[in-house]
């Protein structure tokens, strides 16, 4: 537990840093239309679908499977979520988007309600598809800092999309261990179940 406690405790300094650091001019953007074709484009596309698969993963998991974890080392159902969401409200801040106002990062891992995790998971894989339409392609290589170092605006969009598909990735393997097939995956089956059925008898 006390790892875990380390875990949140980091998020919120990042958030804490990040807050105080000042924004980029890329920030006063209106938000664009989405890119057709380069980096943007393939970010909100494969963003997109992350989005849709997440939030349904944390929609077919049964309320009561919310403050399960495989031991007491590691986060649990509501805590994986909450720590995505966490991330999606924190990083774009380093692009110059700050994260909304009524959210409480020092709550986010005391949330266990079913309802209230998908909605703010759901709140924040939008807030970081606004950031990327608020962004312009012209801004993707300008200089910015995240964790105190130097790098660009599009590494920090491809470090978003990295890390929360490692933890989407846990959060699949929880849903495996709980007997939730992911959604995507059962509707896949389904189809290949009634195409099996369509198919004339010999």
């Amino acid at each position: 537990m006390t790892r875990l406690r380390l875990a949140f405790a980091s998020l919120g300094v990042l958030v804490a840093v990040l807050v105080a650091a000042p924004r980029p001019a890329l920030a006063q953007a209106a938000t664009q239309a989405a890119p057709a074709t380069g980096f943007r484009a393939e970010f909100l596309a494969d963003w997109d679908d992350f989005s849709k698969k997440v939030v349904s993963l944390a929609e077919a998991m049964p309320a009561e499977k919310f403050t399960w974890r495989p031991n007491p080392q590691v986060r649990s159902v509501s805590e994986i979520y909450m720590h995505i969401a966490g991330g999606n409200f924190s990083f774009p801040r380093a692009v110059g988007m700050p994260p909304p106002a009524d959210v409480d990062f020092r709550g986010l891992d005391k949330i266990t309600d079913k309802a209230r995790v998908v909605e703010i998971l759901k709140q924040s894989v939008e807030y970081v598809r606004q950031a990327a339409l608020k962004t312009s392609d012209a801004d993707l290589d300008k200089p910015v800092k995240l964790f105190g170092a130097d790098t660009t605006v599009r590494n920090v969009f491809y470090i978003i999309g990295t890390h929360q598909h490692e933890h989407f990735g846990l959060a699949i393997a929880y849903a495996r261990a709980n007997g939730v097939v992911p959604p995507w995956t059962a509707a896949r089956q389904a189809q290949q179940h009634e195409h099996e059925q369509q198919k004339p008898k010999l």
